[in-house]
């Protein structure tokens, strides 16, 4: 079979499957033409040309049946392949009444075919084409959505293919964003942000791939590389927090952010705790990241898999606090040791009183749970002030560092301990972060 996750180019008169076959893989037409035949005694029977946009092969890959016609290139193709895994997970992630339903449909379509053969029905052109039909059903359809909707899944898939052979190859990196104690300007910690090299595209954001990864399933293995990942590096970072002690506020603590498809596994707690014991790194030095929307697939499934890591001394931080699902009884049933206010009410609070008021509600909230909070998005010295001045614990954002690679973030710590060494000899006091000092002292990257 060819290549899983690489584009396939096949000459004219190629067969692509046969009649009986298990189907495996279902092709997404990027060039050129397929003929769909059916081989008989008499002689071979048209049933239908698929053309660049199209799928082939897909209801074996749905139902996990065997082919039910054959397949030939007509006009040199290069395809996509789209496979059993690509599919069942997505089916798997459907209300349960839709995949019922989906296998009903082929189901009986499967047994319809042996009648509407015998009955002459799919011989030459009593049966219009696949094409035809699309031409005339784009009479009541919107051509240019789908058309969008077409480049959109094609996208999709091209990607996760291509973010698959990153996994692979190496091609993802961990950057890591300063967490910083606002009263003394002291590092508290890092959150570990992802990105993807590109061979060809250069660095790629995770707004952009890790939906997609989401969707295919595929971060459950990209979140496992990244906690294997924090237990290599952390030693590095502890020990550049050992030469500077002054850079510090305590040891450092990493955040990894994990998806509800991670909280629905099992052994996810086992395999954290795994990777805990085999790079020694202490346990209350990881901080699982998680928004409150991965809460409400399945709570119940979410609360049992994080009271099992803090039982191990891991932190739980909810990220994006106060956007979208908020609710208290998250605050009261879940092992929650940080919230993370959301950038949009960091940005806005001083020219917004609205946004200011949520804010200090959940800074209040927050003080009377003792649970720290951390404010995500600050970039101006103002906004750092004025969150101390409310009595937030940490900052988060531009003003104290951008994500940068693990050896500038080596960097970004000596830079800390030298700044702050140089604050400690000129004051008794623990000094808040200079207006001053943000271009030349914070900011990296």
């Amino acid at each position: 079979m060819p290549n899983t996750y690489a584009r396939i180019t096949l000459p004219t008169g190629s067969v692509l499957f046969e009649e009986g076959e298990p189907g495996r893989a279902a092709y997404l037409i990027m060039d050129g033409e397929i003929e769909i035949f059916l081989r008989r005694e008499d002689g071979e029977v048209h049933l239908a040309i698929r053309r660049t946009g199209e799928i082939v092969g897909e209801m074996a890959l749905l139902d996990a049946g065997p082919r039910s016609a054959s397949a030939r290139v007509a006009c040199d193709c290069s395809l996509i392949p789209i496979t059993e895994d690509q599919i069942q997970h997505r089916i798997t992630q459907l209300d349960p009444i839709l995949r019922m339903c989906l296998g009903v449909v082929l189901a009986r379509y499967r047994d319809m075919l042996p009648l509407l053969n015998n009955a002459g029905l799919v011989r030459g052109p009593a049966l219009p084409s696949r094409n035809r039909l699309d031409e005339d059903a784009a009479e009541m359809t919107d051509r240019e959505a789908q058309t969008a909707r077409m480049q959109e899944a094609i996208g999709q898939l091209v990607m996760e293919r291509e973010l698959r052979r990153a996994l692979e190859k190496g091609e993802l990196e961990l950057f890591f964003q300063p967490i910083v104690r606002l009263d003394t300007g002291r590092l508290a910690g890092f959150e570990a942000l992802m990105r993807w090299n590109h061979p060809e595209r250069g660095m790629i954001p995770p707004l952009t791939f890790i939906p997609v990864a989401e969707a295919s399933g595929l971060i459950v293995e990209i979140t496992r590389w990244a906690l294997n990942e924090v237990g290599r590096v952390m030693p590095e970072i502890m020990l550049a927090a050992l030469r500077h002690p002054g850079a510090t506020e305590g040891p450092p603590f990493v955040s990894v952010n994990v998806s509800g498809h991670d909280l629905a596994l099992l052994d996810f707690p086992a395999m954290v705790a795994a990777m805990l014991a085999a790079s020694g790194m202490a346990p209350e030095s990881l901080k699982l990241e998680i928004t409150e929307s991965i809460l409400m697939g399945d709570p119940k499934r979410a609360s049992d898999t994080l009271a099992r890591c803090r039982d191990t001394g891991m932190g739980i931080a909810i990220d994006d606090f106060g956007t979208g699902y908020s609710s208290l009884s998250y605050l009261s049933t879940l092992p929650i040791t940080t919230l993370k206010v959301d950038r949009a009410f960091v940005q806005a609070m001083l020219g917004d009183p609205r946004s200011r008021k949520i804010v200090q509600t959940i800074l209040r909230l927050a003080d009377e749970l003792t649970i720290p909070v951390v404010a995500e998005g600050i970039e101006i010295a103002a906004e750092a002030e004025a969150l101390t001045a409310m009595g937030c614990a940490f900052g988060q954002g531009y003003l104290f560092g951008r994500p940068v690679p693990l050896a500038q973030t080596l960097t970004v710590i000596e830079s800390y301990g030298a700044r702050l060494g140089r604050d400690a000899a000129m004051t008794s006091e623990p000094s808040a972060i200079p207006a001053d000092a943000t271009p030349s002292l914070l900011k990296t990257g």
